[in-house]
């Protein structure tokens, strides 16, 4: 029965024969922990959450390597209550010009870059506006678009809002810099009446980290006081929540230590882990602790709990090394934190155990036995009637599985910000007044009659305004027919040509759209422009609305697989460790039901969408849900050694382990209970869909399980 957890519980023993050296160990661990957590990073690149090893985002990949200097771009809206009036449009002038000088500003794109077409006393044109904005402006204006070239004016059609694209030498500043300096510049210069909000591909990612750090701290912190009072108040013996929690909490700080060991950034998904350790090191203290309680000696709390305690260790890190598969770059660091931090939160925690264990001395005072009378009365009604509940349970699973399999892909970016964002609603509305915040580029190696059909489609699909082309400059220089010149070109800003007209035989076409999955129309009308690019002879569409469009729902489909193979992978761990080949559809049925219901769940509270967070965590869940199968196994196997039947066997489990198993859920719900207060959606998603999953798999593991293990069993209740 020792070896279902391959020897690792061993360290736990070591650690008793050599509690000195033991201790020692931990001191200078906890030391290198604490020196290691203030170099904790987090990741401010948005597009490496969608990117894999795909031609799309290898195009993507290219595109930004070939960008020099690094160009990050912040959007200023500025809206008004009523027209904006010559005066306004002045001290806009003005604002705009004194934005230049911000450092690492490289140009600033606004109505006030729009000058009249070329002349022969004017090769570059005169601007559109003049030192002195009189009132005729808006006649100028209206002239200037009757010329018909499609190039974006920056004001809306009614007048009350206007946009200001300002591009940032990320080489000399950080676009969190750049924002700042920008914000102060609004400030003092943005005329009385107007206001201003700030947003940006690369604002949004500075948002989403600065958040997340507020967030890491929060979670855990939280975190660990909840399962700390919960584990107090549930257990009525101080030390014994001590014993349970504290070794828990020194395994999540090294899990967080981890991460900077191995050099990777805290992402929206990692921000997670350690809490989630935290409460799995929980679980496995209550069992080693509540087996002190029992018995008294801590080397056989250890040779007896120990094994299944590795063995969830080892389920867990397999769903976690499951999600490799991806081939994206963020979800593999995501894995390999959380396979490889599993395993040393398991080693810290058994070893800081053992130690302790030596030390504390448990009081006489049982544990409330309402949550052993819980797991013995549903299992009562499982063996009760095992046919009729296997039957039933079937039924479930396959109507659950249904549910799930008609969830759609999606993925939401706006839902990664934080709480309270106003950049959700500034995105909102420059999607209505410009077309969106997020750049489609459509690349194509044809000729120039290629290049010019290509944005006349465009136009039509995305509307006036919204494609930016080199067909524009040469309706504005009077010859659509012919492609400009790099005479003609050089009388533009160098890094509005170097965009366009990345090579000489190529030409690139941006086009402005909202965020592609905002809503079912955004999604509708983000399809319609890819579908009119292609078809028109694009030879790539890429940008970050392509990749979140594309990416993110193959990225779904790889998680999804992810989730298979965890699945059988976890369950043939687990029947590997009880040398029981007939265990494997025991072990399917109790721990798949709660995923399928948990995912056909999304129906009721999240419009049927399933997110790569969602996919993550029912792939975690399930790891942790076998948790519970093992240790109910682990104990039930024991008793039918001892020569009791499948029947009593399991009700005698149910009242020692699944006691346990109820606590501990109870534990884990409010130790996770704090993601439900997170300021990102991702979080609140994964917490959420962890807890319903959790209980899903108690209530199946003490009321299904039990039918499956007495259900035809022979009398010595072998499986």
């Amino acid at each position: 029965m020792r070896g279902i957890g391959f020897g690792a519980e061993q360290i736990g023993i070591a650690a008793l024969r050599f509690p000195r050296i033991a201790s020692v160990c931990i001191f200078v661990l906890l030391v290198l922990i604490g020196s290691s957590l203030p170099n904790l990073s987090f990741d401010d690149d948005i597009n490496r959450v969608f990117l894999s090893d795909s031609a799309l985002s290898q195009a993507q990949q290219t595109y930004e390597a070939e960008q020099s200097p690094p160009l990050g771009t912040v959007l200023i809206h500025v809206t008004s209550p009523a027209a904006l009036s010559a005066d306004q449009m002045t001290s806009l002038r003005d604002l705009s010009l004194d934005l230049e000088f911000i450092e690492g500003v490289t140009a600033v794109a606004s109505p006030f870059v729009l000058r009249w077409p070329p002349t022969a006393d004017a090769p570059s044109g005169t601007p559109l506006f003049g030192q002195q904005i009189d009132k005729g402006f808006i006649d100028d204006l209206a002239a200037f678009e009757a010329l018909d070239t499609g190039l974006p004016t920056f004001l809306n059609t009614t007048l009350t809002a206007m946009m200001f694209s300002v591009s940032i030498n990320t080489d000399q500043t950080t676009v969190a810099a750049a924002v700042s300096n920008i914000s102060a510049e609004l400030g003092h210069a943005l005329p009385a009446g107007l206001s201003a909000n700030i947003t940006g591909e690369d604002v949004i990612s500075s948002e989403i980290v600065s958040g997340l750090k507020d967030d890491l701290i929060a979670l855990n912190l939280w975190g660990a006081v909840m399962v700390a009072l919960a584990a107090f108040v549930l257990l009525r013996d101080l030390r014994m929540a001590l014993l349970a929690v504290f070794p828990a909490v020194t395994g999540a700080a090294g899990v967080l230590a981890l991460s900077v060991w191995l050099g990777y950034p805290i992402t929206v998904l990692s921000n997670v882990i350690p809490i989630l350790l935290l409460v799995l090191g929980v679980a496995d203290g209550v069992h080693l602790a509540g087996s002190i309680k029992e018995t008294g000696d801590v080397r056989r709390a250890i040779e007896t709990i120990g094994p299944a305690c590795a063995l969830t260790a080892l389920t867990t890190a397999v769903a976690f090394a499951s999600i490799t598969l991806t081939g994206n770059s963020q979800l593999y660091e995501f894995a390999v934190l959380g396979a490889v931090g599993t395993m040393l939160s398991f080693a810290i925690v058994i070893v800081t155990f053992a130690v302790l264990g030596r030390t504390f001395r448990l009081s006489d005072r049982a544990v409330p036995q309402i949550s052993a009378s819980i797991a013995q009365r549903l299992t009562k009604i499982g063996v009760a009637r095992p046919r009729t509940t296997v039957v039933l349970c079937i039924l479930v699973l396959i109507l659950a599985t249904f549910g799930f399999s008609q969830t759609r892909a999606w993925f939401p970016l706006y839902l990664n910000l934080p709480d309270g964002s106003a950049t959700l609603g500034t995105n909102d509305a420059i999607s209505e007044d410009f077309g969106g915040v997020f750049q489609m580029i459509v690349e194509t190696d044809g000729d120039w009659k290629q290049t010019r059909a290509l944005t006349e489609r465009l136009e039509a699909a995305s509307g006036p305004g919204t494609v930016l082309s080199e067909v524009n400059f040469a309706r504005w220089l009077g010859h659509p027919d012919t492609r400009p010149s790099q005479e003609e070109l050089a009388t533009l800003p160098r890094e509005l040509v170097d965009q366009i007209r990345a090579k000489e035989d190529s030409s690139r076409i941006f086009v402005s759209v909202p965020e592609p999955m905002r809503s079912k129309d955004t999604l509708a009308q983000f399809d319609e422009i890819h579908y009119v690019a292609l078809a028109a002879g694009a030879d790539r569409v890429i940008g970050l609305p392509t990749i979140m469009r594309v990416e993110a729902v193959t990225l779904i489909g790889q998680l999804s697989f992810g989730l298979l193979v965890a699945a059988v992978g976890a369950t043939g761990l687990v029947a590997v460790a009880f040398r029981s080949v007939r265990l494997v559809p025991v072990l399917i049925i109790p721990n798949v039901l709660p995923l399928m219901l948990t995912g056909a769940s999304l129906h009721l509270w999240a419009q049927g969408q399933l997110t790569p967070t969602a996919v993550l965590a029912l792939t975690i869940a399930f790891g942790i849900a076998i948790d519970d199968t093992v240790h109910f196994l682990s104990r039930f196997r024991a008793l039918t050694a001892q020569g009791q039947t499948a029947q009593q066997a399991v009700l005698a489990a149910a009242g020692s382990t699944g006691q346990v198993m109820v606590l501990t859920t109870l534990l884990l719900t409010f130790g996770l209970c704090v993601t439900l207060f997170s300021d990102f959606n991702p979080i609140r998603v994964f917490g959420g869909m962890m807890i319903v999953t959790l209980w899903a798999a108690l209530l199946t593991d003490l009321f299904l399980l039990p039918a499956l293990l007495t259900w035809k069993r022979t009398a010595n209740g072998s499986v």
